[in-house]
């Protein structure tokens, strides 16, 4: 049989362009709302080989597993396949290699630019402006936010908050194999700034904390190179880094995105992540006077620079378990170590060989997948260990551990999902008694569980989505916190462990005992209804109450908080 190199040629063309038309290598935010539909497919059974101890993926990835749940529909509740059916079309592109039904308003094929404005109140897909030929795949979307809250209680007051955020976001694919986002957004607000600090996303944007300024802005962009079997990424976006349902062990989205260097590796049942990435530490004032002069003090704030290098291998056992086991570093005091760049080094023996000046944890978990509908998952973070002394209340027995469930149809109500989950942190834990700097945080908030050392708590989660533009959702999570106690003047008087910037003093005992200090617990109840009246445009509302008990003063708070607020895409 004989094969011209014209024929030859030709086949390698359509091989080629079929690539760049299918491939989407950009990512999926970490917080899109799919991959808590995906888990529930998971749990259930339905899909297999859903792995999203850290997340975001590549769409590329996300559109394999919703190609998976169209081939097995059948076994999926109607609301099911009505929210199968919105995700099919969000990612036509990336299933299809296909634009048909979207929307651009820039070079629309409307008759007029006023009948592709009246588009934007349609259940089409609804992008800006949309470029996509055998190169180059590129999707602008405008984003809008109009929020409005209250809260009434000790803490504020009665005070209320309003804020209107505007931007827009640009992602797509050049050549099928790199990925590129970019995201900016920028609020004004009106009423009390105080209200928006308790908000756990927007009090990490700085500009809300300059006194002079009425807004908060945000951006965030990387690029990834997607090459199947191999990807790598660079950039800022939020990583979520774990197997738990409310508080990631590892990473969280308690801190502000940061930028990073992340690879995978995924062949069969292995995959490998390599990961680092810039961290702040501590907001500090230097004083100093000038030679010259040396009556002015001069005030200059200051940030150290400090970096997190993590590595993780899980290994997947289909329709069994998924059994993980991660390294994490946090250094500081000098640039970026090229040790800890290595992807192929284990970190505790390379920061030794750097003299021991840094932070180092490991981690095991374990999520199971032997009955359907019914999820098991486990943590173990070890900060410090010294196994002749495990049982006992060494203060330098550090180590967390958390532990969940995830039912699907509870007591057979269809398309309702709960999640259970129990978080431990032991006295200590994620501080670091050699450095100011190299606790486990960014700033001042914790990279891993936001309750911190010497503390517990319970998170339940109830979540029923009936339609495809409709959910329910209540949460209710108990914490217990053993806090250090300090005399009026706000100098330290017992230190228990309970503060991750207070390492342990050689004045301090040498048992450590779990909920010792002032013992503080809380409470916290949230409620959220979401609504997509028009495609990509949702109108949510939410009530929250808090309450906060410190048993050593007696002292007890209540507030109650709430709000609406409408998002869009466009």
């Amino acid at each position: 049989m004989r094969v011209s190199f014209r024929n030859l040629f030709c086949v390698f063309a359509v091989v080629v362009t079929t690539t760049l038309a299918f491939g989407q290598a950009e990512t999926v935010p970490a917080t899109h709302p799919i991959y808590a539909f995906l888990k529930r497919m998971d749990v259930k059974g339905v899909i297999e080989h859903y792995r999203d101890a850290v997340l975001p993926l590549g769409r590329g990835e996300v559109a394999a597993l919703l190609r998976e749940l169209h081939n097995k529909r059948d076994r999926l509740t109607l609301a099911e396949q009505s929210l199968l059916d919105d995700y099919r079309r969000e990612f036509t592109f990336d299933l299809d290699g296909t634009t048909e039904g979207f929307l651009s308003v820039v070079d629309s094929d409307e008759p007029s630019f006023g009948a592709a404005l009246e588009q934007e109140l349609s259940n089409r897909e609804k992008y800006l402006y949309v470029m996509v030929d055998s190169a180059v795949a590129m999707f602008v979307n405008g984003l809008l936010t109009i929020d409005a809250r209250r809260i009434g209680g000790e803490a504020l007051g009665n005070t209320h908050t309003e804020f209107v955020q505007f931007g827009g976001r640009i992602r797509g694919t050049l050549l099928g194999k790199i990925g590129y986002t970019l995201l900016g957004t920028n609020a004004q607000f009106w009423g009390s700034r105080a209200l928006l600090y308790r908000d756990p996303v927007i009090r990490q944007y700085y500009t809300l904390g300059v006194t002079n300024a009425q807004n908060f802005d945000n951006s965030e962009g990387s690029v990834r190179y997607d090459g199947g079997i191999v990807s790598v990424q660079f950039g800022r976006e939020r990583v979520l880094w774990g197997v738990g349902y409310d508080q990631k062990m590892v990473a969280s989205n308690n801190v502000r995105a940061f930028d990073f260097l992340r690879a995978n590796i995924a062949y069969k049942s292995l995959t490998y992540t390599f990961f680092h990435g810039s961290l702040l530490g501590r907001r500090r004032t230097l004083l100093f006077t000038d030679p010259s002069d040396t009556s002015v003090t001069y005030y200059e704030p200051t940030v150290a620079d400090k970096y997190f290098a993590a590595h993780r291998i899980e290994l997947s056992f289909p329709r069994l378990m998924d059994i993980g086991f991660q390294e994490m570093a946090i250094y500081s005091h000098r640039s970026v170590d090229f040790a800890y760049l290595n992807p192929f080094v284990v970190l505790e023996s390379a920061q030794r060989s750097r003299e021991e000046r840094d932070n180092v944890l490991w981690a095991f978990d374990i999520q199971t997948h032997f009955l359907s509908g019914l999820e098991l998952n486990a943590t173990i973070v070890f900060d410090d260990l010294h196994f002749p002394e495990f049982f006992k209340p060494r203060w330098y027995n550090r180590y967390a551990y958390q532990f969940g469930m995830m039912l699907t149809d509870p007591l057979f109500v269809h398309d309702m999902t709960l999640a259970i989950e129990y978080t431990r942190v032991k006295p200590f834990v994620y501080a670091h008694d050699r450095s100011r700097e190299n606790t486990y945080t960014s700033l001042d908030a914790l990279l891993g569980p936001r309750i911190g050392p010497n503390a517990d708590s319970w998170f339940v989660r109830v979540d029923y989505v009936p339609w495809w533009n409709l959910s329910f959702s209540a949460h209710v999570q108990w914490v217990r916190h053993g806090r250090n106690t300090y005399d009026a003047a706000g100098r330290l008087v017992r230190n228990v462990g309970g503060d991750v910037f207070q390492p342990h003093r050689p004045s301090d005992p040498l048992d450590a005992h779990f909920l010792d200090g002032e013992l503080v617990r809380s409470r916290s109840m949230q409620f959220l209804a979401s609504y997509q009246f028009i495609n990509q445009v949702w109108l949510e509302a939410w009530l929250q109450v808090d309450t906060e008990e410190n048993t050593f003063s007696g002292v007890r708070r209540t507030n109650t908080m709430g709000g609406v607020h409408m998002r869009a895409e466009l």
